[in-house]
């Protein structure tokens, strides 16, 4: 049985923790990272890497030793539905 009601979800994850910016030192980095609902944690940790990196940041291996990853936000997908609405 299909459902048609069926939303796309994203989670989006608050972070923050300390990174190395090379020539200057430790600095304290925050942001955040939306994902697919179904995404496993890694994949949070996989972008804010790449994030880190293209700043030039240097991080551990494993991110996770780090930064905090916060607990997530559902966001779901935006309506389609242009039905006007009386207020």
């Amino acid at each position: 049985m299909n459902s048609t009601n069926a939303a796309h979800c994203e989670i989006t994850h608050h972070w923050s923790g300390w990174v190395t910016v090379p020539g200057q030192g430790p600095a304290w980095a925050r942001g955040h990272v939306t994902v697919p609902l179904c995404a496993p944690r890694e994949e949070a940790y996989r972008l804010i890497t790449a994030w880190l990196h293209e700043r030039g940041c240097t991080v551990p291996a494993d991110l996770s030793q780090a930064i905090t990853l916060l607990p997530g936000q559902l966001t779901p997908a935006p309506s389609t539905d242009d039905t006007p609405r009386s207020a």
